[in-house]
């Protein structure tokens, strides 16, 4: 990577790039981060300069503004950023204050005291609930894998493992992250790095129970997906007061029940309607309630979305057309009994998935040819023999009524909430929005807080990373949750926010784009130690408004 030159005019004179630094730093402080961090862990004995919360406030400025994790190039980002830093945080920040070696040691520090992970957790986020007046009347929990490029040989050291990739890499380590969040604006209040072979399963009831803490009252709805819908968490969540809303994996008996319950009162459906982007409301889907019959007080909501149905009956029907070309172009080896002709044929059924919607026949015929002994021209002396030959033919059916069947079931889920006065609509909604902790993930394998490609090899400095890179994505969903609500209190929208495209309006503009139009700003420093800002534009005061943050914070 390229080294960045510092641009000096004269002699004593320099130039600085704030950009946004100030906005994040800002945010920092709203968020108490340091302040939180230094009543957790204490200062080490020999640690001089910054304390471990202060350096962890740098670590994410530098984290943020860059969207750059590794170590080694953050103490010569400070050296080119210095006066600003030190202006916006009103700190000393030493030479030695952002070398990798501390760097290491701080991460390493924050990642191997998962108890006071927790605790900060906790204390940030009913700071950010009380703070930014979050509502907590629905929190969302999910886990998503992290493929890494490290030698399988790591395995052996904690947290990297080999696992069931979601980024379908099963040929790599991986660490798993789990977030826990509240709508609707995506903020996180918990989260826990995991080995890359963790069940996903045990992780819902101590995130519900976490959440709970934070949250100050165990009266919200914890929405989930089919891992989290066993028997014994749905039961433990209800025995502790809590409430849940999760889809029911469609495995042992769960199938049949729900076949029974679509055939017997999908004629009882009612439309689901959610509103679209246009603002109009446009039919999602259909579906029905009924009470669990193993379990009181909870309600299940069968419901079948167009679009889901859709998508597995063209893959349906397309695994049908794969089975049936292959069994008709399937031929008998030399030699092969009827019976192993037909375990093949049974294996392309099973394969594809449609062993009840195809049947197959085996005709088995013979016949009689005459072949001469020996070599040379036959003649009417020749010696002969009837050789039986035995041919197999093979049959396909297609099962139209059980087909018609599997179409007829296609997109249908049963969703499991012990919460009354749901509707359909409600469900869906809720359930839909699970993308928010998606778009979470996102921004930590590909987007602007990146913890990919990983650098870092000890479990501890790992949890340690993903530790910040979470109160990272709290700063950039709060300054998201608060922009579109002050929009939406002005019942306005903003443009000039899309490269390409200034005119197109948005009245959810993402913190990227937001952070985005502070790019480019500079502070010009001059021999006598006087500074110079370049003045803000429209567009920045109007974003600074919007965020309510004082112009003040660019003037130092």
């Amino acid at each position: 990577m390229p080294k960045k030159r510092k641009v000096v005019y004269n002699k004593g004179m320099k130039i600085e790039r704030i950009d946004n630094l100030p906005i994040v730093n800002y945010s920092l402080k709203q968020m108490k981060v340091a302040e939180i961090i230094d009543q957790l862990w204490l200062r080490p004995v020999k640690w001089k300069g910054l304390s471990i919360g202060q350096l962890a406030v740098l670590f994410l400025l530098y984290v943020i503004t860059t969207r750059n994790h590794r170590l080694s190039a953050m103490e010569e980002w400070v050296e080119e950023h210095r006066v600003t830093l030190e202006k916006i945080t009103g700190w000393e920040i030493g030479k030695k204050d952002a070398t990798d070696d501390r760097l290491g040691y701080l991460l390493g520090e924050l990642g191997e005291k998962e108890r006071k992970m927790e605790e900060y957790y906790r204390k940030g986020g009913q700071q950010i609930i009380r703070g930014y007046q979050l509502k907590t009347e629905v929190g969302r929990f999910d886990t998503t894998s992290f493929n890494v490029y490290h030698s399988p040989e790591d395995e052996r050291k904690g947290i990297l493992k080999f696992g069931y990739s979601k980024d379908k890499r099963p040929d790599l380590l991986q660490f798993k992250q789990s977030l826990g969040t509240l709508d609707p604006a995506g903020v996180p209040i918990f989260s826990q790095t995991l080995a890359g072979n963790e069940a996903d399963d045990r992780l819902y009831v101590k995130a519900w129970r976490e959440m709970s803490q934070t949250i100050g009252h165990k009266d919200f709805l914890f929405v989930g997906d089919s891992k989290g819908g066993s028997e014994e968490t749905r039961t433990k969540i209800a025995q502790e007061g809590g409430y849940y809303l999760f889809p029911l994996a469609m495995t042992g008996k769960r199938k049949k029940e729900l076949e029974a319950l679509v055939l017997k009162q999908a004629r009882q459906a009612s439309k689901i309607e959610l509103v679209d982007k246009t603002g109009k409301l446009s039919v999602v889907g259909q579906g029905f309630k009924s009470s669990n019959p193993q379990k009181d007080k909870e309600t299940w909501y069968v419901t079948q979305s167009q679009a889901f149905a859709k998508g597995q009956q063209k893959a349906l029907l397309a695994r049908l057309d794969k089975a049936e070309e292959q069994l008709k172009n399937l031929k008998a080896k030399s030699g092969e009994t009827k019976i192993a002709f037909e375990q093949r044929a049974l294996q392309i059924l099973k394969q594809y998935k449609v062993s009840a919607l195809l049947t197959i026949s085996l005709n088995e015929s013979s016949t009689l040819s005459k072949k001469f002994i020996g070599q040379g021209r036959p003649g009417p002396n020749r010696p002969y023999c009837f050789v039986s030959e035995i041919t197999l033919v093979l049959t396909v059916t297609r099962q139209q009524t059980a087909i018609d069947k599997a179409l007829h079931l296609c997109g249908w889920r049963i969703y499991a909430t012990n919460f009354s006065g749901l509707s359909l609509t409600d469900v869906t909604k809720y359930y839909r929005g699970q993308w928010s902790n998606e778009r979470g993930y996102h921004r930590f394998k590909r987007g602007d807080i990146p913890a990919l490609p990983l650098f870092l090899r000890l479990p501890q400095r790992i949890r340690g990373l993903m530790f910040l890179l979470t109160i990272a994505l709290q700063l950039l969903t709060v300054i998201e949750f608060v922009v579109q609500r002050e929009l939406a209190v002005q019942e306005t929208k903003i443009a000039g926010l899309v490269p390409g495209n200034p005119k197109m309006e948005t009245a959810r503009p993402s913190a990227e784009r937001i952070l985005t139009q502070f790019k480019s700003i500079h502070l010009l420093i001059l021999e006598d130690n006087q500074h110079r800002f370049e003045p803000l534009t429209t567009m920045q005061r109007n974003l600074l408004a919007l965020m309510n943050m004082p112009e003040t914070i660019y003037d130092f």
